[in-house]
């Protein structure tokens, strides 16, 4: 396997250093999908979250990585974005929708929150971890054993 991406046990790992870093978090998203055949929107929502969290790390952090992670017993697909950057100080305003930054929309966080069935996130000055989770298959519950 490439230096791209890391396998670690039940999880694969990318590394996101720079932008161009997103394509390949991407791909790797494409991937997990077909894997537990999710396909049309809900693949879709499933991209573009993880491209939004990295494009976010890359752009705001020192760097961080994307994780992925099938749970097939639960039927989740789950997606936890990391970075060492320096926290978020205005996280409030930024999920109210009240904020929009120099350099984007500031739609990242809010819509990737609006686009997964569970999002988390927690922020200090050691980093951010967002925890997101997108249902698959026929399961119509929601357990809270992803965070």
């Amino acid at each position: 396997m490439n230096d791209a991406a890391q396998r670690r046990d039940d999880e694969l790992v990318v590394p996101i250093r720079n932008e161009s870093d997103l394509n390949h978090a991407r791909m790797v998203t494409r991937e997990t999908c077909k894997l537990v055949n999710v396909r049309g929107y809900q693949a879709q929502k499933i991209v573009t979250t993880v491209s939004e969290l990295a494009r976010n790390i890359a752009r705001y952090a020192s760097g961080g990585r994307v994780r992925f992670r099938v749970d097939a017993t639960e039927e989740h697909i789950i997606i936890v974005a990391e970075d060492d950057g320096p926290g978020i100080s205005n996280l409030d305003e930024i999920l109210a929708g009240d904020y929009r930054s120099r350099t984007g929309l500031g739609r990242g966080l809010l819509g990737s929150r609006e686009l997964a069935d569970h999002f988390h996130i927690e922020t200090s000055a050691a980093g951010t971890i967002v925890t997101t989770a997108f249902r698959y298959g026929g399961r119509k519950t929601w357990t809270t054993s992803t965070t």
